[in-house]
């Protein structure tokens, strides 16, 4: 039991910041997930940990998990957040390998609506890790993000380096060049290459820059989807969508 209320009852997972369980709420009979960040951690390791909780929290986003409360006890302290039920988009990979163009569509648009909430956000903010694993797909189909660890809150952070965090291969290259700007160009630089590997199935870090067309690797691609794609994934930020709301417009035509 944790502070009288929480009955836990497995471990859904473990990193080198954190574990992550699942328990019983007694109050309403629901369930959530529980992240347990250790005190002893390094200072600096803590407060990365930390912070990915107090951004969730203040967002307050029906597309994110919801933090219903960060308990502080002597050891640790406990994030006690919604636990959602499905997969995420690397699994549906891994088990129904690349996935039909309209299904990728769909979640794409929705992607944008939760980076254009971010990148709006006072500060703004930007994501910065977008890629399969951290796209949870519910039973209903409707698409939550998960793992804010990375966001960063542009003019609070744009100085620190340690936030300059990301996957290769999803990653855009101003991420790893601290004389650079990172802003909402950063996100849809992932979102292209995420949509890239869901349709095809291909990692996006061992593809040649020239395979970004898509249509060379799959020719029943429709033809516009694979231009917005080209469109977001420019090494140039000057060359891409400029936001979020331009290319969900491109998709909408799309279908």
């Amino acid at each position: 039991m944790l502070a009288e209320r929480y009955e836990i009852k497995r471990q859904l997972g473990r990193g080198g910041n954190a574990h992550v369980y699942l328990a019983g709420d007694r109050t309403d009979g629901r369930n959530r997930a529980i992240k347990e960040i250790s005190k002893s951690l390094d200072s600096r390791v803590y407060e990365f940990a930390y912070r990915e909780a107090e951004i969730v929290r203040k967002l307050n986003y029906p597309y994110f998990p919801q933090v219903f409360d960060i308990l502080h006890l002597a050891e640790a302290d406990y994030i006690v957040m919604e636990y959602l039920e499905g997969e995420t988009a690397r699994e549906r990979l891994r088990r129904l390998g690349p996935q039909p163009a309209g299904e990728v569509v769909r979640w794409a648009k929705d992607l944008c609506l939760m980076l254009m909430y971010l990148h709006s956000y006072t500060p703004s903010m930007v994501y910065c890790d977008l890629k399969p694993d951290n796209i949870m797909i519910q039973p209903a189909g409707n698409l939550r993000l998960i793992d804010f660890g990375t966001v960063l809150e542009l003019g609070k952070e744009n100085g620190s380096s340690w936030l300059r965090l990301g996957t290769r291969g999803y990653a855009a290259p101003e991420q790893f060049d601290s004389g650079k700007a990172i802003d909402a160009r950063t996100d849809v630089y992932a979102l292209g290459r995420t949509m890239y590997e869901l349709l095809t199935g291909k990692p996006p870090c061992k593809a040649e820059e020239k395979e970004f067309a898509v249509r060379s690797l799959k020719r029943s691609m429709p033809r516009k989807l694979a231009q917005v794609i080209r469109t977001c994934t420019w090494e140039e930020p000057a060359k891409r969508y400029q936001n979020c709301k331009e290319l969900r417009e491109d998709l909408i035509i799309i279908g």
